[in-house]
C-alpha cells in the first residue's frame, strides 16, 4: 500500500506531508548574489556538468540541518575517503576560486574578499496550507577569518525576505536586529535549539533521522551488512541503556542505605563490649573506694580499737611485774642494812687500833697510780710526734730541748720540697687523665670500626648516616671516594703517598644524580660535623674516558685498585675518570726525578702539581688516619693494638699518680708533726713519765713500811674487806632492783596514761560496724599480740595487703578505662568528632557511649534494617523489574516497527518478479541471558520467602538477613559492572543492555521461478517462489548495490520517520548527491520507485552525462557555471507539463554574466 493511496486528498502528491518546495541561496561559493530554486513535490533532478556547483548547493542546504557538516561528502565517499575536502563555511562565503602566486608563495583568491553575508533558506510545504521556512544566516567582517563567522538561524512561515536582510547587512548580524525584521519568525543563535524546533515542525521525531538523511545524501551505502547498518545507523538507542543508568542511580541510593546499615552494624560491634566493660569499671571503682576507705581513716579507727586492747594488756602485765619486783627489793634492802651495820662495827674497831694512817697511804697510792698512767699517755704522744716529724733524738731533757730547735729548722727546709711534690702530683694526675681520655677515644673508635667496614673517620660516617635518615637514600648508595679506592696488589709501599695525594677526593661523598638535590637541601638546612663535600656522579666528566685510556705505566692510577662492581659501579667509574683527569701523577721513588716533570708524586708523599709548585701534607700521616681501602681490617688491627698499649700506659700512669699522692701526703704529715713539735712549749717535767714513776715508788715504800709496823691488824683488815665487798654487792643489787622497780612503775604509769589517751581517742573516732566486719578477717592474729609494736607490725602488714588489693582494683579500673578510652577514640576516629562534641572520649563519657550502644541496638539498627529491606523490596525491585521488562519490550518494539515495512517492500519489484522482505531473528548472547537470569533470581527470592507464621525467632531473622544480603550482593555485582568505565565492563554493558545486538536483521528476496520437472508443470506456466538471503552487498555489482541500498535505506528512513506508528511519514524530502551514478537506468528506476513507494520526495544530483533520471521525477534543474567569472546559476524545466507552455525552460538565476546555451 502506497502513501498516495493512504492519503487520497485531491490530485496533489501526498498532501499533509512536509516536502521541500523552495531553496534560496545567497553568496554561497560560486553562487554569487541571490538564487532561487523551485523543487517539485514529485521530485527534482539537479544536473549539470561536473564541477558546476551541484555539491556546493547540497552543502549549502546541509548547513541548515547540521551545525558543522562535512562538505562534498559524496565526492569524498566515491574517492574512498582518500581526498580531504577543505571547503568550509568560511571558504563558501568568500567564494574561493583558487590560489594565486604572490612572489615566492601563494595566497587564496576570493570572489567576495570584503565584508559579506550568506544565507541558505529551505521552504517546506505540506500541500495542506502549512509552510515552514528554515534558514541559516552567516556574516563575516572585512578581514574576518574562520573564527569570525557569525551564525544565526531563522524559522518562519514564508520564504526568506532577502531585501530585509540586505537592509541590515551593513553591520554584523545580531539576534535583536534579525528579530526586528522577522517579527513573526523565531531567531536562534544556537543550532541545537534551532534543530530541536524545526524537527518538531517538520515531523522529524527521531534523533537518528537527520544523520540517516546525511548518510543517504552522501551515498555512503550500508557500510557493511544490513544488520550493522540497522544497528549503527537506523535503530535508536534502546531505552534499556537509560533504564540501566536509572538502575545504577537508584541502586546507589540503596548502596548508601546499605552503607549506613553497615556503618550502624560496625558501630554496634565496636560498642558491644562497652556495657560489660563499663560495669566492670564501675565495680573496680567501688572496690577501690572501699579499700581506700578501709586503708584510710577507718583503718586507723579500727587500729585504735585494737590498740586500746593492747594497752590494757600491757598495763596489767606491768602491774604484776611491779608487785613482784617490790617484794624482791624489800628483801634485798634487809640484807644490805645488816651488812652495813656489821661493816661500821668492824671499821670502828680497825680505826681504834690505828688503821687510819694506812688508809691514807693507800689512798695516796691509788692517786699516784692514776697520775702515772696519765703521764705515760702524754709521753707516748710526744714520742709519736717526734717520730712523725722524723726527729730521731734521745728521750731526755736535752733531747726534748733539741727537738724544739730542730723542728723549726726542718720545717723551713721541707717547705720548698712540699711545693715541688705538689707540682709533681698534679702532673701525674694530669697524665693519668690524658691517658684515660685517649683510651676512651681509642675504644670508641674500635667499637665504631667493628660496626662498619669504612676507614673514614667517625664524623664523616655520622654525617652520611644523618643524611640517609633525613633523605631516605640508603647509605650504600652514597659511598665516600676512599671506600672505592685501595692500593693494587704489590703496591702497598705507595700507600702513604697515595693517602697524601688523594685525601680530599677520598673524603668526598659520591651522590647519585637523582638524590643530589635532596642532599643539597639537607646540607643547607642542617649543621654537619666538620667539613663535608658532596659531588653528583651522574654528571659526565669532560674528557674522562679519554684520560683513562691515556694513563701511562707508572701513573698513580696504575698503582690503585678501583671498585667498579655492584651498586656503586657508576661511582667507581667516576672515581677512575676523576683520578685520570686531576691526579695523573707519574710516581717516582727518587725525588730528584720530579725536577724534570711537569707534575708527579714521590714515594715520600711530595706532590708536584705543576712545574712551579710542590706540596706535602703531613697532617694525617699515622696509619690510623688512612682513609683508602675497601675495608678496615688493617686499621681495626692497628686500633686494637693501640687500645692495648693505652691500657698498659694508663695502668702505669695510675701507679705513678698514686706514688706521687702518697709522697705528697707523707710530706704534709711530716710538716704538720714538725709544726706541732715546734709549737709545744711544755717543759720536760710535764712530758716525762719518770718523775711520776719515782713518786709512785716512794708511796709504795711508805705503805710497805706502815704495814710491816702494824702486822697484827691484817686479819681484821681482811675481814673488813670481805664484809665491804658483800655490802657493796648487796647495795648494787638493791640499786638495780630499785631501778627496775622505778622503771616498772614508770612504765605502768605510762601504760595507764596511754590507755586513757587511747580510750579517749577511740571515743572521739570509733570504727563503724561495717569497718570492723570488713577488717576482722585481715587481723586474724591479733589475739596473740601483746605489745604495741607487734600491733604496728600486724597493722602495717594488713595495710600493705589492703594497698595491694587497692592497687589491683585501681589497675583493673585503669586498664578498663584505658580500653574504653581507646575504644571511644577509635569510634570517634571512625565515625566523626561530632559524636563526642558534647561529652568527649574520656572515661567520663562511658555512660553516653553505653546509651548510644543501647540506642543503636533498640532503635537505630532495626530502623536501618527496615529501611534497607523496604527500599530493596520496593524501589530496587521495581527498577530492576522495569529493566527486565524493557529488555523484552525494546526487542518487540523494534520488530513491531520494522515488520510493517515489508508490506511496502512487497509492492515494489526488486528484480522482475521478486520483492524484498526484512527478516528479524533473535540472537541473545550468553552474557545477556546470564544477566537476565541473575536479575530474575535475585528478584524471584522476594516472592519465595516463607510466610510470617512459617518461621519466627532469631534463626529465621538471621536466615532472612543472609538471604537478603546474598540477593543484594548479587545485584551489587551487576550494578558495579553497569556503572564501571573500564573498557571490558563497557563492552559487557553494551552486550547485555543494547537490544540492537540481540537481533539479527537481514533481507530476504522472494523470487518467482518456473517449476521444473518431468511432468508438464513447467509447460503449463506454474511458478514457485524461492527465497534468497541478502545479509550484505559484498557479492553485488555497483548498480545492484546502489539499488539494494536504495531499498534498504528507504525502509530504514521510513522506520525512523515513524511510518510504523502513523502509517505515513510527516517529513518526506530525501536528497541524494551523485545519485545512482553506478547503476543502470533499470536499477535506478527500481530504486527511485522504492523510495516513492515509501512516500519520499527526491532531490537527486547527478551529472547529465552519466545517467538520465528525469523521467522518474517531476522537474529538472540544471546548474550552469561561467568559466570566466567562476559563477553559477540554475535553469529549471518541468518534466511533467503543467499550466503554461509545455517543456519551456525558465531561468531562476540572478544575472551574474552567465551565458546560456
Amino acid at each position: 500500500m502506497t502513501i498516495a493511496s493512504m492519503l487520497p486528498l485531491g490530485e496533489l502528491t501526498n498532501p499533509g506531508q512536509m516536502r521541500l518546495a523552495l531553496v534560496q541561496v545567497v553568496n554561497w561559493g560560486t553562487f554569487h548574489g541571490a538564487h532561487t530554486m523551485h523543487v517539485d513535490r514529485k521530485g527534482t533532478l539537479l544536473t549539470g556538468n561536473s564541477g558546476v556547483g551541484k555539491s556546493t548547493l547540497f552543502d549549502a542546504m546541509l548547513r541548515v540541518f547540521d551545525a558543522r557538516p562535512r562538505s562534498n561528502e559524496a565526492a569524498a565517499q566515491r574517492a574512498g575517503g582518500a581526498v580531504e575536502d577543505k571547503r568550509t563555511t568560511f571558504t563558501y562565503m568568500r567564494g574561493k576560486v583558487g590560489d594565486k602566486a604572490v612572489g615566492d608563495s601563494s595566497a587564496s583568491a576570493f570572489q567576495r574578499p570584503g565584508a559579506t553575508w550568506s544565507a541558505v533558506a529551505l521552504t517546506f510545504d505540506n500541500a495542506a496550507g502549512t509552510k515552514v521556512t528554515v534558514s541559516a544566516l552567516f556574516d563575516l567582517p572585512k578581514n574576518g577569518t574562520e573564527s569570525s563567522v557569525g551564525r544565526f538561524y531563522v524559522i518562519d512561515s514564508k520564504p526568506l525576505d532577502l531585501e530585509a536582510i540586505e537592509g541590515i547587512a551593513q553591520k554584523r548580524f545580531t539576534k535583536g536586529a534579525l528579530e526586528s525584521i522577522f517579527p513573526d519568525g523565531q531567531v536562534f543563535d544556537v543550532h541545537k535549539a534551532f534543530a530541536e524546533r524545526f524537527r518538531r515542525l517538520l515531523g522529524i521525531n527521531s534523533d537518528q533521522a537527520l544523520p540517516l538523511l546525511r548518510v543517504i545524501q552522501a551515498g555512503k551505502g550500508l557500510g557493511g551488512s544490513v544488520n550493522t547498518f540497522f544497528r549503527d545507523q537506523v535503530l535508536d538507542a534502546p531505552a534499556t541503556l537509560a533504564a540501566a543508568d536509572d538502575v545504577v542511580e537508584e541502586f546507589s541510593n540503596l548502596m548508601s542505605i546499605r552503607q549506613r546499615l553497615e556503618d550502624v552494624r560496625q558501630q554496634r560491634d565496636q560498642l558491644a563490649p562497652v556495657p560489660a566493660l563499663n560495669k566492670e569499671y564501675a565495680q573496680a571503682l567501688l572496690d577501690a573506694n572501699r579499700l581506700r576507705e578501709l586503708a584510710g581513716e577507718e583503718f586507723e579507727a579500727y587500729k585504735q580499737q585494737l590498740a586500746v586492747t593492747v594497752h590494757a594488756k600491757t598495763l596489767a602485765r606491768y602491774k604484776d611485774l611491779a608487785q613482784s619486783k617490790a617484794q624482791e627489793l624489800a628483801a634485798e634492802r634487809t640484807v644490805r642494812d645488816a651488812l652495813s651495820k656489821e661493816l661500821r662495827d668492824l671499821e670502828l674497831d680497825y680505826n681504834n687500833r690505828g688503821g687510819n694512817a694506812i688508809s691514807a697511804i693507800e689512798q695516796s697510792l691509788e692517786n699516784a697510780k692514776v697520775g702515772l698512767k696519765l703521764r705515760r699517755q702524754v709521753e707516748d704522744s710526744a714520742k709519736k710526734a717526734l717520730a712523725d716529724a722524723g726527729l730521731n733524738l734521745e728521750w731526755s731533757a736535752e733531747g726534748w730541748d733539741q727537738a724544739h730547735e730542730q723542728a723549726a729548722a726542718r720545717s723551713a727546709e721541707l717547705k720548698d720540697d712540699s711545693e715541688t711534690l705538689k707540682e709533681l702530683r698534679f702532673e701525674a694526675f694530669d697524665g693519668h687523665a690524658t691517658k684515660k681520655r685517649e683510651l676512651a677515644a681509642a675504644q670508641q673508635e674500635l667499637l665504631s670500626l667493628r660496626s662498619r667496614k669504612s676507614l673514614l673517620p667517625p664524623s664523616s660516617i655520622e654525617n652520611r648516616a644523618a643524611i640517609s635518615a633525613a633523605t631516605g637514600v640508603p647509605e650504600e648508595r652514597m659511598p665516600f671516594g676512599g671506600e672505592l679506592i685501595d692500593l693494587a696488589e704489590g703496591q702497598d709501599q705507595w700507600r702513604p703517598a697515595a693517602e697524601r695525594a688523594l685525601r680530599n677526593l677520598a673524603t668526598t661523598l659520591l651522590v647519585p644524580g637523582e638524590h643530589f638535590a635532596a642532599v643539597t637541601r639537607y646540607l643547607n638546612d642542617n649543621t654537619v660535623r666538620g667539613a663535608l663535600r658532596a659531588v653528583d656522579v651522574s654528571k659526565p666528566l669532560a674528557g674522562g674516558a679519554l684520560a683513562v685510556e691515556d694513563v701511562s705505566d707508572g701513573d698513580l692510577l696504575t698503582k690503585l685498585s678501583i671498585l667498579t662492581a655492584g651498586a656503586n659501579a657508576d661511582a667507581g667509574e667516576w672515581i677512575r675518570e676523576r683520578i685520570a683527569l686531576d691526579f695523573a701523577y707519574p710516581c717516582v721513588e727518587d725525588p730528584d726525578e720530579l725536577a724534570s716533570m711537569d707534575k708527579g708524586l714521590s714515594l715520600g708523599g711530595v706532590v708536584k702539581r705543576n712545574r712551579h709548585t710542590v706540596e706535602k701534607d703531613d697532617r694525617f700521616t699515622s696509619r690510623q688516619d688512612y682513609v683508602l681501602g675497601f675495608d678496615n681490617a688493617s686499621k681495626l688491627e692497628l686500633v686494637a693494638a693501640r687500645v692495648g698499649e693505652l691500657e698498659n700506659e694508663l695502668a702505669k700512669a695510675a701507679e705513678l699518680a698514686q706514688s706521687r699522692e702518697d709522697s705528697h701526703q707523707g710530706m704534709a704529715r711530716q710538716l704538720e708533726a714538725l709544726r706541732r713539735v715546734a709549737d709545744d712549749e711544755r717543759p720536760w717535767e710535764q712530758v716525762s713519765a719518770a718523775v711520776a714513776a719515782d713518786e709512785l715508788a716512794r708511796i709504795e715504800q711508805r705503805l710497805a713500811d706502815a704495814l710491816a709496823a702494824q702486822a697484827d691488824l691484817e686479819p681484821l683488815r681482811a675481814n673488813i674487806e670481805a664484809v665491804r665487798e658483800k655490802h657493796q654487792s648487796s647495795t648494787g643489787a638493791a640499786a638495780v632492783l630499785q631501778s627496775e622497780y622505778k622503771a616498772l612503775d614508770h612504765n605502768m604509769t605510762t601504760a595507764d596514761g596511754l590507755l586513757d589517751a587511747a580510750r579517749l581517742k577511740l571515743e572521739q573516732a570509733p570504727p563503724s560496724a561495717s569497718t570492723v566486719t570488713a577488717l576482722e578477717p585481715y587481723f586474724a592474729g591479733v589475739a596473740d599480740v601483746s605489745e604495741l609494736y607487734e600491733l604496728d607490725n600486724l597493722a602495717n602488714s594488713v595495710r600493705n595487703t589492703l594497698l595491694d588489693e587497692l592497687h589491683g582494683a585501681e589497675s583493673r579500673g585503669q586498664a578498663t578505662a584505658e580500653r574504653l578510652t581507646r575504644m571511644f577514640e577509635a569510634f570517634v576516629r571512625d565515625w566523626g568528632s561530632a559524636i563526642s562534641a558534647d561529652h568527649g572520649t574520656s572515661i567520663g563519657a562511658a555512660g553516653d557511649f553505653e546509651s548510644r550502644y543501647h540506642a543503636i541496638v533498640s532503635d537505630g539498627l532495626p530502623a536501618q534494617e527496615a529501611e534497607f529491606r523496604l527500599f530493596f523490596n520496593q524501589r530496587t525491585h521495581e527498577s530492576f523489574s522495569t529493566l527486565l521488562h524493557l529488555l523484552d519490550e525494546e526487542r518487540r518494539s523494534i520488530t513491531s516497527r520494522i515488520l510493517p515495512l515489508n508490506g511496502i517492500l512487497s509492492q515494489v519489484n526488486f528484480h522482475e518478479g521478486s520483492f524484498l522482505e526484512l527478516d528479524i531473528k533473535q540472537t541473545l548472547p550468553p552474557t545477556a541471558k546470564l544477566f537476565k537470569d541473575a536479575i530474575q533470581n535475585a528478584l524471584k527470592a522476594k516472592h519465595t520467602r516463607p510466610s510470617r507464621g512459617a518461621a519466627a525467632g532469631p534463626t529465621a531473622e538471621t536466615d532472612d538477613d543472609a538471604e537478603l544480603t546474598a540477593r543484594y550482593k548479587s545485584l551489587e555485582t551487576l550494578v558495579k559492572r553497569l556503572g564501571s568505565q573500564t573498557p571490558e565492563d563497557r563492552r559487557w554493558r553494551a552486550e547485555v543492555l543494547d537490544v540492537r545486538g540481540h537481533l539479527f536483521i537481514q533481507c530476504k528476496e522472494h523470487r518467482e521461478v518456473a517449476k521444473s520437472g518431468k511432468t508438464g508443470a513447467a509447460k503449463s506456466g506454474k511458478k514457485k517462489t524461492e527465497v534468497f538471503m541478502h545479509a550484505d552487498t559484498g557479492s553485488m555489482s555497483g548498480g545492484e548495490r546502489q539499488r539494494f541500498t536504495a531499498f534498504i535505506m528507504a525502509a530504514a528512513l521510513s522506520y525512523q520517520l515513524g511510518i510504523a506508528e502513523q502509517g505515513f511519514t510527516t517529513y518526506g524530502t530525501v536528497m541524494m548527491d551523485e545519485a545512482f551514478v553506478l547503476a543502470s537506468e533499470e536499477f535506478a528506476g527500481a530504486g527511485i520507485k522504492a523510495l516513492h513507494e515509501f512516500g519520499f520526495q527526491l532531490l537527486l544530483a547527478a551529472p547529465e552525462n552519466v545517467i538520465d533520471l528525469s523521467r522518474h521525477l517531476g522537474s529538472v534543474t540544471e546548474i550552469l557555471r561561467d568559466k570566466r567569472t567562476n559563477r553559477s546559476g540554475v535553469l529549471t524545466a518541468p518534466v511533467i507539463a503543467g499550466p503554461g507552455e509545455p517543456g519551456a525552460w525558465r531561468s531562476e538565476a540572478n544575472p551574474v554574466d552567465i551565458v546560456l546555451r
